[in-house]
């Protein structure tokens, strides 16, 4: 059975705090004769974890990259790592910074100067994933079978995930965090969140920059905010103002609910009992982390570093049983992924398949034209597929992707059955010019870009799928 190694890193750079982890994925390509040869991640071990660093910023709405890449410097220097033994992880730029003016070109400038293959992501649906993988949620939900929520409350954000039976089956964010309203030690308000100004509003509680805060008023805000979060995720209300993006609540509901991030982190301590001891950090931290403990919640496995320790370990997988690659381009980073269903109707049609095809082609090509390969083509709800079959779809394949994207040298397509080296042999015989690089066992559901790594295992290659959504 071969074996490797490959080292891993994982950044979050949150609303108030950044940290990175250095972990070790173990990866084996396990063949006997009675299966098909298969590559797996077999083990995951966190081998290095900073501190935890105040985000650095230049004023309140920019990001400091000088400052951020010396940080980084720093820390891979203190982890003994140098960039390229770095393969897999990832840059992630959560919660409220990810809608800092330069977020974007941040995660970009981190993703070409963090390693050999590291990938950029951001956006809260993927950053609920990660911190549920890295608390302790999915795995919890697997062991149990029950539905688990995982409550990641940071600084700007409380990102949420519901899992069940090892997966995330739902996810959401809400404007809830503990830098949204921020106070010095004598309760003077030196910031509140837009975001929490029509909220507060509705429920009779109004707070201003330099007021006086009590401590009684700030108890009743928190309260409010854990319970709205509380009543949202056990779907006791089907709406919240607090909703980061518009989202409708599906009936599922937990059969219990933990909370991760920095404020999960403190879900324990004693209940502050003063502003001043409210106002430790800064900010109404403590306080929302009491109230979160009164509704009887319990504390992750894994708080704080939750989400860095998701995008680090748990972020990357490995290609299927078959691969098929007729590329030196590896690796290759920022895929757009459009999803093709083969069959939608009761029996294959090639001529219904080749006109979504064309469809999400001609589409795509108005917007990823620019690179090569320009999309990677996920083909989804795949039946059996025979000899005949295949040969079709990959005569449409290899059409449709050619006349969109004709300066293309390189095809890249996705599936999730073990079909990729059948598939791809059939594609290369369609197309002698394209270089093929065709996988399976990928699960794109959750992700709209995707990065292929250098083989690690065989002929397998690490696999990450990602989120490149930024709010502005």
């Amino acid at each position: 059975m071969l074996q490797k190694w490959i080292t891993s890193i994982g950044l979050d750079i949150g609303t108030s705090t950044t940290k990175l982890i250095v972990s070790k994925l173990l990866i084996a390509n396990q063949q006997n004769q009675f299966t098909l040869p298969g590559c797996q991640i077999i083990d995951r071990r966190v081998t290095y974890a900073s501190s935890i660093y105040t985000t650095p910023m230049v004023n309140e709405v920019e990001i400091d990259v000088r400052r951020l890449t010396l940080l980084l410097e720093k820390e891979y220097k203190k982890a003994g790592i140098s960039l390229d033994q770095v393969e897999a992880g990832a840059v992630i730029i959560t919660g409220e910074t990810a809608r800092k003016q330069n977020a974007e070109s941040i995660v970009h400038y981190l993703a070409e100067h963090a390693g050999n293959f590291v990938v950029a992501t951001a956006g809260a649906d993927l950053e609920g994933m990660l911190a549920a993988k890295g608390s302790g949620a999915i795995e919890h939900s697997a062991e149990t079978n029950k539905v688990i929520a995982n409550i990641d409350v940071g600084g700007g954000t409380a990102n949420i995930a519901l899992c069940q039976n090892g997966k995330v089956i739902e996810t959401f964010t809400l404007h809830v965090g503990g830098r949204l309203i921020r106070l010095n030690e004598d309760g003077i308000v030196t910031y509140v969140s837009s975001y929490l100004t029509e909220f507060l509003k509705n429920n009779s509680l109004m707070l201003q920059e330099g007021e006086k805060a009590t401590f009684e008023k700030l108890s009743s805000i928190c309260k409010l905010l854990a319970k709205e979060t509380v009543d949202y995720v056990s779907a006791l209300k089907q709406t919240s103002l607090l909703l980061v993006s518009p989202h409708t609540r599906s009936s599922t509901r937990p059969e219990t609910i933990m909370v991760s991030g920095g404020v999960g982190a403190m879900i324990e301590k004693e209940k502050p009992k003063t502003v001043k001891e409210v106002a430790i950090h800064g900010d109404i931290g403590p306080l929302l982390a009491y109230q979160f403990q009164a509704i009887q919640v319990s504390q992750a496995t894994e708080t704080t570093r939750a989400t860095v320790i998701g995008a680090g370990m748990q972020n990357t997988e490995v290609s299927g049983s078959t691969v098929y690659i007729k590329s030196k381009r590896l690796p290759l980073k920022n895929i757009p992924i459009i999803e093709i269903p083969v069959q939608q109707e009761e029996e294959w049609n090639p001529q219904l398949f080749q006109e979504r095809a064309r469809t999400a082609c001609m589409q795509a090509s108005t917007v990823f034209s620019a690179e090569d390969p320009p999309v990677a083509i996920a083909l989804s709800h795949f039946p059996y597929c025979s000899y005949r079959m295949l040969q079709e779809l990959a005569k449409v394949i290899s059409a449709e992707f050619g006349a969109c994207f004709k300066g293309a040298k390189c095809l890249v397509v996705l599936c999730e059955q073990d079909i990729a080296k059948a598939l791809g042999q059939a594609l290369a015989k369609q197309e002698n010019e394209l270089e093929i690089i065709c996988l399976d066992q990928i699960d794109f559901t959750h992700g709209d870009y995707i990065d292929l790594g250098l083989p690690v295992a065989g002929e397998a290659i690490s696999v990450s799928i990602k989120t490149l959504a930024f709010s502005s």
